[in-house]
């Protein structure tokens, strides 16, 4: 194989071809009432709904980390990019709901739980540089479902706007379906939600409080005010706040970091990728006696893989540099300091589990 281009023309055609077939590929959605519907599609930035003040009562939730849709045992570039892009697109999410000013406290965290009222977690399903399609699940502290729904989105070559196509609609659809709440449901969902972390610490005591079903849940009744059980929940609650508030300075940190090279590598891909189609195109139309040189054409080829290659390269040692570091953290209780090591995954769950057990020997029990 004697010509040089061969190689770099073979992965790029490759390239296109998976772009092109995955962003074809047909979506299908679960879907269960309420729901939006099962797939969106968004090319224009929805205009964000703010508000001079909350909505009352104020509302608190949590954005789990996207799940990026990698095996965990696959330690590859891309799936080190995917995991990268999974904390990056989460804060994305976040900010856009806390620009809104509609909510309470919105917290970025590892993983879901009754800590919070209302939980979105998201899956991304493809992400090519172009081309984003997210699984988006809304529930409760209950695990009652909002919503779910599938959106997808194509990045325009102007730029403009970036992700508000997504996120706006979804916060502005968020607020929708809180807004259809009266106040006594909004009250009740905020009672459970405290039930419901009691009930995770404390099974033997608060369970059967709140009565569940597949399709939805009530309470049924409410612990008395004066029980000292709920003063050392509530200690433990604001403990596991603290975490979450210090592993969320290390997300933004990060995001800091990484966010502009990420962003070159979604520029440079958008633009190998619609450089590539015009040229297919021209290929198509061209006759024998028309068009640039075979030399020319070549060199240009070449040059648009080579900017995609090394924005490429880039993204990949700063996402295998950054794929599991996170910086060991440090919590104080009232008589013990505790060093937490490992990813901030692992951080969280050793911390959720050191509050139980926390509330287990106050309480006058035996941790496990």
């Amino acid at each position: 194989m004697n010509d040089p281009w061969v190689v770099p023309r073979l992965l790029m055609l490759v390239s296109l071809y998976a772009l092109v077939g995955c962003a074809t590929a047909p979506i299908d959605a679960a879907s269960t009432e309420p729901q939006i519907s099962s797939t969106q599609v968004w090319d224009k930035v929805e205009p964000l709904l703010i508000a001079e003040t909350p909505t009352n009562p104020a509302l608190d939730i949590a954005v789990e980390l996207f799940d990026p849709g990698m095996p965990e045992e696959d330690r590859s570039p891309l799936a080190a990019v995917r995991r990268l892009e999974s904390q990056l697109l989460a804060g994305e999410l976040r900010d856009t709901l806390v620009r809104s000013n509609q909510w309470g406290v919105v917290r970025l965290v590892p993983t879901a739980s009754s800590l919070t009222p209302v939980s979105v977690q998201t899956r991304i399903v493809l992400s090519d540089g172009r081309d984003l399609v997210l699984d988006v699940v809304i529930k409760d502290a209950m695990g009652a479902l909002w919503f779910e729904q599938t959106v997808a989105y194509r990045q325009q070559p102007e730029g403009a706007g970036g992700f508000d196509g997504i996120f706006n609609a979804l916060a502005n659809r968020l607020l929708a379906a809180w807004r259809a709440k009266n106040q006594h449901d909004r009250h009740a969902l905020l009672q459970g939600a405290e039930i419901a972390y009691a009930e995770a610490l404390a099974p033997e005591a608060f369970s059967g409080m709140i009565q569940r079903s597949v399709a939805d849940w009530k309470v049924v009744r409410l612990p008395a005010e004066n029980d000292p059980m709920l003063a050392r929940i509530e200690r433990i609650r604001n403990q596991e706040y603290l975490f979450c508030d210090t592993i969320d300075e290390q997300y933004v940190d990060m995001a800091d970091r990484v966010g502009p090279t990420y962003r070159l590598w979604r520029e440079a891909t958008l633009e190998q990728t619609e450089w590539l189609e015009r040229y297919q195109r021209r290929a198509a139309a061209r006759t024998g006696s028309a068009g640039d040189s075979e030399f020319t054409r070549m060199q240009a080829e070449y040059a648009a893989y080579r900017s995609f290659r090394i924005q490429e390269q880039a993204l990949f040692e700063l996402a295998e540099a950054f794929d599991g570091e996170a910086r060991p953290t440090v919590m104080r209780t009232q008589d013990q300091v505790f060093r937490l090591e490992g990813t901030l995954d692992s951080q969280y769950d050793t911390w959720r589990r050191l509050l139980r057990d926390i509330y287990l020997i106050e309480s006058g029990g035996e941790a496990p």
